[in-house]
């Protein structure tokens, strides 16, 4: 197995046998929600371009936000790349009358599961357990509530607090603490760091936002723009 971190924040290259798997790509030099006035958040280092990334087998989407359902990144690639994610964002996607192959989760051509929320009113604490002959990772990006987690080699996880007031949907990354405890559920032997790029933020969103970051992670792998990591389970 071996897992490229294409970006500081949560952008994957994930690769096994002969697939490769593109996530959550999000390469222009920013994201807007709603409106630049609500929120607009900006890379700070240089991205990866589309044309160097190679050929890809398909793109896994995991949230239906613009930091990882990027329009304006993910219509670079090519119309005949298949992508799976849940039913609600690829009926977003469907509407941009680009992508010809939409992949249901349950419908996808290896082993990948949902963990889902503890509530039908989060739409942000889903992971995914991804399962192949060289090992076993859950990818939770911005943590995860789940109070029981299945086994994992490895578990990829937000160190950082991203919080808000309730009404603007409370705490969205969930942090280092919570991250230890999920390792410690799903009894990963490690755990690696994703979505915890410092980025600027501008608009109404980042006025009341509180962010933690932490600079002494212990027991955990951060990897650099462009570093791979390799394991086998």
């Amino acid at each position: 197995m071996r897992l490229v971190k294409l970006n500081e924040d949560s952008s994957w290259m994930w690769e096994w046998q002969d697939i490769r798997v593109l996530v959550d790509p999000w390469f222009t030099s920013s994201q807007i929600d709603f409106h630049p006035a609500f929120s607009e958040q900006f890379h700070l280092t240089e991205q990866p371009r589309v044309s160097d990334l190679g050929e890809i087998d398909f793109i896994f989407i995991s949230h239906p936000f613009t930091d990882h359902c990027n329009k304006e990144t993910l219509i670079q690639f090519d119309k005949d790349i298949p992508v799976i994610s849940r039913s609600g964002i690829l009926k977003k996607i469907s509407s941009w009358n680009h992508f010809k192959v939409l992949i249901p989760i349950e419908e996808a051509p290896f082993k990948i599961s949902v963990i889902p929320t503890n509530s039908l009113f989060d739409p942000v604490h889903f992971a995914f357990r991804i399962e192949n002959e060289d090992g076993t990772f859950i990818y939770a990006p911005h943590g995860t509530k789940a109070k029981s987690l299945p086994k994992a080699d490895v578990l990829i996880t937000t160190t950082t607090t991203f919080e808000l007031p309730f009404w603007l949907g409370g705490t969205i990354n969930l942090g280092y603490n919570k991250a230890l405890i999920a390792k410690k559920l799903c009894g990963a032997s490690m755990l690696v760091a994703t979505h915890d790029e410092k980025k600027m933020g501008k608009g109404f969103v980042e006025k009341l936002a509180k962010k933690t970051y932490e600079s002494q992670l212990k027991d955990i792998r951060v990897l650099k723009q462009g570093e791979a990591l390799e394991f086998k389970g």
